[in-house]
């Protein structure tokens, strides 16, 4: 990786015709590094991750998809604004297209299918569901649940490849992150007017295959409320990861960050993040205007008040990180980069890293009592908070000599 330190002096060149050649030739563009504090949070970000999925029992209470949100509640929202973020500024140095899109969406949606088709033939085995093809019956993977992170993130960075087409700058997706927050929040009010409130028995999913299904004279699938339900999350990640992008934008328009410039990055960070901020309390309150309920943070659908409001949250942390950190969105760093880099490290791996944890734990649960995971959790919360700081310490390693080696570990 390039690393321009922001303290470097340029020491003046010999004379001679030569070097005054040189100094009239404009300098070659070199290789753009990587953004070592974009890495750096999302390696923060992946740590934690990998650290609460490997936990069997959990200090801290997880949310409820319809009720209380805890601390994990932020993970989702904070992957989808840093792919928000990182398609930015592909955008801008001219690396994105429709192959790379579709590419990584298809990845994380094939993982996420890979996983729960191992968790339904796990079940199937455990309830003696046999692999019968000629019968009918395929060990449970005709009963197949189609939902998890991966896949709902797989949906979020579809949608941004979309919203990437049409918005390439700081005003357009400023402006695709309202108008994506005002369809998303809408459809979530009229959902709520019709029903009361949200629940899993009341919600945009439920309503449109309900609704198809009365039509059809039939009765609504669980399964295909559960993917619908998937699908609509991952919609509702969508709106962080267009406020990454926009973010991202609103950085670049200070182009670089020494001396006088940080006070525009820092500016244009804090503009983003009022903009997030107030997009949030509107789409929150807004509904008590006609009388109903405010539209609660949810995690089952990922709702714009809860997701705002960590991109509000990560907007002011990049104004500190940013202008700290790096020397300028090309990749250079400053002199306390080098904290960094360890942590960005793991961001480089961030996919392997949350995706195989994530699949370990899924495939774990899925095994008849007493799962492995239910074991370990009932020796107490000491025991598995030191497991997951094994675990993340074990990715840190790895990262690390991946890194020092120059292995490519993501797919």
């Amino acid at each position: 990786m390039t690393s321009t330190s922001a303290t470097t002096r340029v020491l003046p060149g010999m004379g001679g015709r030569g070097a005054r050649g040189a100094a009239r030739r404009p300098a070659r563009r070199g290789r753009i590094g990587r953004v070592v504090s974009l890495d750096a949070a999302r390696g923060l970000l992946v740590l934690a991750t990998v650290a609460w999925l490997a936990a069997p029992s959990r200090p801290f209470p997880a949310s409820e998809p319809w009720g209380a949100v805890g601390l994990d509640a932020v993970a989702l929202p904070a992957f989808a604004l840093i792919a928000g973020c990182a398609h930015a500024l592909a955008q801008h140095r001219g690396w994105t297209s429709a192959g790379r899109a579709t590419r990584r969406t298809l990845i994380l949606l094939l993982l996420g299918l890979v996983v729960a088709a191992g968790a339904a033939l796990i079940r199937g085995a455990a309830t003696g569901i046999p692999l019968d093809p000629e019968g009918g019956s395929l060990g449970g993977l005709e009963r197949i649940a189609v939902a998890g992170p991966l896949v709902q993130l797989a949906v979020a960075l579809a949608a941004l490849g979309l919203l990437g087409t049409l918005a390439r700058s700081w005003a357009g997706w400023a402006w695709a992150t309202v108008i994506s927050t005002a369809v998303g929040a809408g459809a979530l009010w009229l959902t709520t007017g019709l029903c009361g409130e949200l629940s899993d028995r009341c919600s945009p999913a439920t309503l449109l295959v309900g609704g198809i299904a009365d039509a059809a004279g039939t009765t609504a699938d669980p399964l295909v409320v559960q993917a619908v339900t998937t699908v609509v999350a991952g919609l509702g990640l969508a709106v962080p990861a267009a406020a990454g992008a926009a973010l991202a934008h609103a950085l670049l328009r200070a182009r670089s960050v020494p001396g006088h410039q940080r006070g525009r990055v820092v500016g244009y960070g804090l503009l983003a993040a009022t903009l997030f901020g107030v997009l949030g309390i509107l789409a929150y309150f807004t509904p008590t205007v006609w009388g109903q309920q405010p539209l609660e943070p949810a995690t089952a659908l990922w709702t714009p008040p809860l997701t705002l409001a960590v991109a509000s949250l990560a907007s002011v942390l990049a104004c500190a990180m940013h202008p700290t950190v790096d020397t300028d969105l090309r990749g250079g760093t400053s002199a306390l980069g080098a904290f960094a880099e360890p942590f960005a490290a793991v961001g480089r791996i961030s996919m392997l890293a949350v995706a195989t944890t994530f699949a370990a734990r899924t495939l774990l649960s899925a095994l008849p009592d007493p799962d492995p995971v239910g074991w370990f959790a009932a020796l107490g919360d000491i025991p598995s908070v030191v497991l997951a700081l094994v675990v993340a310490a074990a990715w840190l390693g790895l990262a690390l000599w991946a890194d020092r080696s120059g292995r490519r570990l993501r797919p």
